[in-house]
């Protein structure tokens, strides 16, 4: 009977330990919400100023492909851009911003061995048109964006996914497209996003 004891007193002793171990995961609730109506989403989603987003991009240029994890990090008109993966680089950072961009986007050039266009990019994401350049065509469907085209980009929406602890969807894969290279994005996660 003692020794039956000891055993249960030595498994408590275990589970116990062994749950002091698991972490309850942080949930990064947003603090904004978005209209439902398409006009009033797009007015309120181009005018955020801070976001975080993490994900893949593939970037496909003729016979070449290649993938990269991307950290993307926005406030203002500060960008903090890293790309880990077989870019000949294994983990880089950029930063650009409105007075020293230029020599970051070079180098971001150089290494993907294509221009794109970043300042649009952080609209298109967001699954909005970059409102400080003209819109050649745009679909939406269901208040949302389906398909656009600025800048000699043609952007196409292949998935849009809910937000965690929020009642609106952001993109999940979209695809831009030039007459050079096609780009795709799968964005794993959306954080710290707001005005």
């Amino acid at each position: 009977m003692r020794r039956l004891s000891i055993w249960r007193c030595f498994a408590i002793l275990i589970l116990s330990s062994l749950t002091a171990c698991v972490s309850i995961p942080r949930l990064s609730l947003p603090s904004v919400d978005l209209p439902v109506e398409w006009a009033a989403r797009q007015v309120a989603l181009q005018s955020w100023a801070r976001f975080d987003l993490r994900g893949k991009v593939s970037i496909l240029r003729g016979e070449q492909s290649v993938v990269a994890v991307v950290r993307w990090r926005q406030r203002g008109d500060t960008l903090r851009l890293a790309l880990e993966g077989p870019l000949g680089m294994g983990a880089s950072e950029w930063s650009f911003d409105s007075t020293r961009s230029d020599e970051a986007l070079l180098d971001l050039e150089r290494r993907l061995g294509v221009a794109l266009p970043i300042a649009s990019v952080r609209y298109w994401a967001l699954g909005v048109p970059d409102p400080s350049i003209d819109v050649d065509a745009l679909e939406i469907v269901a208040d949302r964006v389906q398909s656009l085209q600025q800048q000699g980009w043609s952007i196409r929406y292949l998935d849009y996914a809910p937000v965690p602890g929020a009642r609106f969807e952001l993109p999940r894969r979209l695809q831009l497209e030039s007459s050079e290279v096609r780009v795709r994005m799968f964005i794993d996660s959306w954080e710290s996003l707001g005005p």
